[in-house]
């Protein structure tokens, strides 16, 4: 009997030890403008790219702070697939380093973010008869600094469930050996 217990638990362990669940997030792989880009002109619209399929969060996906700390007012944002783009009025774009952040919710129902700085070089033209300029990036961002919050999912993590299991079996091996026997 005791050879039957023992095999059981190195059995479990050796399962448990192989099926560690894989509790990954979306990352952002790459953004329009470019982390650490400098820019001739403001850009009108952001786009960001993802690891994962991701939707827009509660409140702004993304926010642009110039260097005076006034916020661009967005126009409009969309998240389709692995992409989220918004569409910016950059009337109130100014000279210097400006602050992106961003949000996003993962597919698993976590809501990741991140911030990054770009610098604009000339203001955002002041009138209609300013020529437009071009714009200058430089290669999208491979894996941006992100940071991610969790949010409760829900339920709880299956090795959790695994944890508890082991211990709840080594107890019952425990007790059945130290039962006095008659």
């Amino acid at each position: 009997m005791r050879r039957i217990f023992s095999a059981l638990v190195l059995a479990l362990l050796a399962a448990t030890a192989v099926a560690v669940p894989a509790q990954a997030h979306a990352e952002l792989k790459s953004s329009t403008p470019a982390s650490g880009a400098t820019l001739d002109a403001p850009p009108p619209q952001v786009e960001l790219t993802f690891s994962d399929v991701i939707s827009l969060p509660d409140g702004d996906a993304i926010t642009i702070t110039g260097p005076d700390g006034a916020k661009w007012p967005l126009a409009q944002s969309a998240a389709v697939d692995k992409v989220i783009t918004a569409e910016f009025d950059t009337a109130a774009a100014k000279a210097g380093a400006h602050t992106l952040a961003w949000k996003a919710k993962s597919d698993d129902g976590d809501t990741i973010q991140g911030t990054f700085t770009f610098t604009l070089n000339v203001a955002a033209p002041t009138s209609s008869a300013a020529a437009p300029s071009s714009v200058t990036m430089s290669a999208p961002v491979s894996n941006a600094p992100t940071s991610t919050t969790s949010q409760d999912s829900g339920g709880v993590p299956l090795w959790v469930w695994i944890l508890v299991g082991l211990v709840v079996l080594v107890g019952a091996i425990l007790l059945v050996r130290r039962r006095p026997r008659s």
